[in-house]
């Protein structure tokens, strides 16, 4: 059998591989579940605005809320998202390393 040039892991997965499936597929379920738990929280906010309106009551504050407070809520949500998609992103790749330091799978 021809041994790639490349290290195993990375071979594994570029070939696409059984194990290089399995590699690729923990990524991308890690990255899912981070999408929806950003989806979730952004959705549960979404569902609560109506409730939150009614008892503010005043026309004026209720633009105020939308126009001005709204837009941190989204950054906060959007800088986790991202944050926690490149962590797993690292983990991924010291995962990869790890196996190829390792002497392979």
């Amino acid at each position: 059998m021809h041994r790639p040039q490349r290290p195993l892991t990375r071979w594994e997965i570029d070939e696409q591989t059984t194990l290089g499936a399995a590699y690729v597929r923990s990524l991308m379920r890690g990255q899912l579940r981070t999408g929806l738990a950003a989806f979730a929280v952004l959705a549960l906010l979404l569902a609560t605005l109506p409730l939150f309106f009614g008892a503010l009551g005043s026309a004026t504050v209720v633009w105020a809320a939308l126009g001005f407070a709204a837009y941190p809520v989204l950054v906060v949500i959007a800088w986790w998202y991202v944050r926690r998609a490149e962590r797993n992103e690292s983990d991924f790749a010291r995962l990869v390393e790890g196996a190829e330091h390792r002497g392979g799978p």
